[in-house]
């Protein structure tokens, strides 16, 4: 019997004792090994692209390329320093002189050594983005507008209209139209604001984020010995997420590459999210024009989710627009389908969310192993209450808490007053949310206020008798005048005898008051914020009146549900997040809420030409989230603010794919298993040594169906 031996090719041997044929699979080890010269590699989700990464940094530095001579680009300085980390495993201490991290982070050292060349001194110091919003403010007096009479941006919008115009590489003038064309006749007064802006900073000797890499970018562009001379520290360039860079920095990375053409820039045009951002996905898809002869690589071959999942994934990419063509190829066994689950309504969504998950914890699944996911952060309102009722903690990854959020605070705050007049921290909130009232107007005001009070007004029309009290003439002055009128209007009107107690409409006359057009001011996206108070006020529709529906709220807020549900670990909780904040993350078991045509997709990206494109990449790095199990929920019906109902469609991201086939055998095949929900009362639930809360069950897909079940459909039983 012959003997076997074999042979390694020349550019697999290692002079630091790297084996790659053993570490790498062979799209990884085509990656590591590929020549020096411009390569984009195409990896699809889950396909270990930190690990052919790390394996080509050492390379590099294994065929004599010094370590200070490599320039590693990410996008969090935490994927930086643990790519370097794996490379320090491979070649040791070398590791630690490798230039990584963030764009601003290599930007800011970049510039530390060479600030003098473009006007600034060497000590300069970062804004963060209070500082820049103060300094922001500065430049509004300085250039002399007259806000009140203008209803001028706050200085949050400004700053969004700057950022954007350097990031995206347009006209201030306009990126004003594009995103904020309600302060269109305002342009000329805007566009002297952010010069007066940059005249400050360059003043002050300071730099926000985006200065980092504007002015890099201007060093490389001027030409001449010093943009030689950076562009020549490096011989090689390699970029993480390349699909999600921005136009100014897909400038920078094709400047700083320009000299040695060694550029490797990794990322999928499937997965690009951040369009709302910035991010230009034409940077990856006109990679190879840019860079003729570059080399182009695929990682397809997927470790983290099961084949059903990869299907669903692929199916969706089938629909997508690419310029590169991925197919996810799923290296783990078979596992179970993805579940379609309809709900009657978000009432009924949020019960099977949370029943389920404690049945996945019953099976031994950890809740930090278990996601919740979502388009929009009001989708998850009734889900978060239904948490902290029965008990199960949670971490919110978009951010605060929904009803942490300063807008639904002010919008609650408003109802607090109405309710109890004393609050004055209700009073003192929602008060100064009106132009030309701050601490010491507020703090004259609340005295008068409860001289009103104490003469038997309640606080609609302690509110009303501030606009004539004399003694507030000489504090309140000219601009707090109209503010204080406006304050007394709104709560004139939410306290008005036929919405007196009903929360829901309540919510919905401050919103169309004052309160949206304050928003709009406030804020950069502020339609998204509109639109939580409009959920806001449909949950609170359900209330018999403002005592219960606040009542509900106090509870939320101040119940702990770590007493309840015990974790394993302190720091167990269920993660509820955007599908942009999940980005790059994993979880065993992930929940997608809400999947209607409107929510997921959103009607507002669906109005943009490229919406949809997007939204669909969008969903597709939810399902890819998932390991083992995909549950998608959507609710059929809501109810609009004069109590009528209204009706959902399923997500075209589900419908436009093909429905599933009941087998002969009982099961179903396709992309998805479809699952009704069975209200069912608690006496006729199978005995078991379980809670309450846990008297649940998945019935067999071979279970007896009713005639308005789909063939092959799972049963999951609904505690009533």
């Amino acid at each position: 019997m012959a003997r076997h031996f074999q042979l390694k090719s020349a550019a697999a041997l290692s002079r630091l004792g790297i084996d790659y044929q053993a570490a790498l699979n062979d799209e990884q080890r085509a990656v590591a090994l590929a020549p020096r010269g411009p390569l984009v590699v195409l990896a699809g989700a889950g396909s270990g692209k930190t690990r052919a990464i790390t394996y080509r940094v050492a390379r590099f530095l294994d065929t004599g390329i010094a370590p200070e001579r490599i320039l590693l680009l990410t996008f969090t300085n935490r994927a930086a320093k643990e790519m370097l980390r794996r490379v320090g495993e491979l070649v040791g201490p070398q590791a630690l002189q490798v230039m990584g991290g963030t764009f601003h982070h290599v930007g800011n050292a970049l510039l530390k050594k060479h600030a003098l060349a473009i006007g600034y001194g060497e000590n300069f110091t970062i804004l963060d983005r209070e500082d820049a919003r103060e300094l922001m403010a500065a430049a509004v007096v300085d250039a002399k507008v007259n806000t009140v009479k203008a209803r001028f941006p706050k200085a949050d919008v400004l700053l969004d209209i700057a950022s954007s115009a350097i990031n995206q590489r347009m006209p201030a003038r306009d990126v004003l139209l594009q995103r904020a064309p309600r302060f269109a006749h305002l342009a000329d007064e805007i566009m002297g604001v952010c010069r007066a802006f940059v005249q400050k900073k360059a003043s002050l000797n300071v730099m926000d984020f985006d200065d980092l890499l504007m002015n890099w970018a201007v060093l490389l562009e001027e030409g001449g010995k010093l943009a030689d001379h950076i562009k020549g520290s490096f011989d090689a360039v390699l970029v993480d997420e390349y699909q999600d860079t921005n136009a100014l920095q897909g400038t920078i990375v094709d400047l700083m590459a320009g000299p040695h053409k060694n550029l490797t820039v990794v990322g999928d045009d499937a997965q690009c999210i951040y369009g709302f951002r910035g991010a230009a996905v034409e940077n990856i898809r006109g990679f190879p024009e840019r860079w003729p002869g570059a080399t182009m690589l695929p990682l397809q071959l997927n470790y983290r989710s099961t084949p059903e999942i990869c299907g669903l994934a692929n199916a969706t990419l089938s629909r997508a627009r690419q310029e590169f063509p991925t197919r996810l190829k799923a290296l783990r066994p078979s596992g179970m389908l993805p579940a379609l689950v309809p709900c009657r309504d978000v009432a009924v969504q949020a019960e099977f969310v949370v029943e389920r998950i404690l049945q996945l914890r019953d099976e031994g699944v950890g809740l930090d192993d278990i996601a919740v996911l979502y388009r929009a952060h009001r989708h998850v309102l009734e889900l978060q209450v239904e948490l902290t009722r029965r008990g199960i903690p949670f971490l919110v990854r978009s951010g605060l808490r929904f009803f942490e959020q300063a807008h639904i605070k002010d919008v609650l705050c408003h109802l607090k007053l109405l309710w109890n007049a004393d609050d004055e921290l209700s009073f003192r909130r929602t008060v100064k949310l009106h132009d030309g009232i701050g601490n010491a107007t507020a703090d004259a005001l609340w005295g008068s206020f409860k001289v009103a009070l104490a003469r038997g007004k309640d606080a609609a029309g302690a509110a009303r008798a501030l606009v004539d009290d004399p003694c507030l003439d000489g504090t309140l002055g000219r601009r707090a005048k109209p503010g204080v009128d406006r304050y007394a209007g709104v709560l004139g009107r939410m306290a008005a005898h036929d919405i007196k107690n009903k929360p829901g409409e309540q919510i919905r006359v401050l919103l169309d008051g004052s309160y949206a057009d304050y928003l709009r001011k406030a804020y950069p996206v502020a339609d998204e914020r509109v639109a939580e108070i409009e959920q806001l006020a449909d949950y609170a529709a359900g209330f018999a009146d403002t005592e219960a529906f606040l009542g509900e709220l106090m509870l939320v807020q101040s119940f702990s549900a770590e007493e309840i549900v015990s974790a394993e670990d302190p720091d167990e909780k269920v993660t509820l997040s955007s599908v942009h904040q999940a980005k790059g993350l994993e979880w065993s078991r992930v929940f997608i809420v809400w999947a209607t045509d409107g929510s997921f997709p959103s009607d507002l990206a669906l109005k943009d030409d490229l919406g949809e494109d997007e939204e669909r990449r969008l969903w597709y790095v939810a399902v890819t989230r998932a390991k083992d199990e995909v549950y998608v929920c959507h609710p059929l019906t809501s109810r609009l603010r004069d109590a009528s109902m209204v009706l959902h469609k399923p997500s075209r991201f589900v419908t436009e794919l093909p429905e599933p086939v009941a087998e002969p055998d009982g099961t179903t095949s396709g992309l998805f298993e479809p699952w009704v929900l069975e209200l069912v009362a608690p006496e006729a639930l199978p005995a078991a040594d379980l809670p309450p809360t846990q008297q649940i069950a998945r019935a067999p897909s071979d279970a007896t169906a009713s005639d308005d079940d789909e063939p092959g459909a799972a049963r999951f039983r609904l505690d009533s």
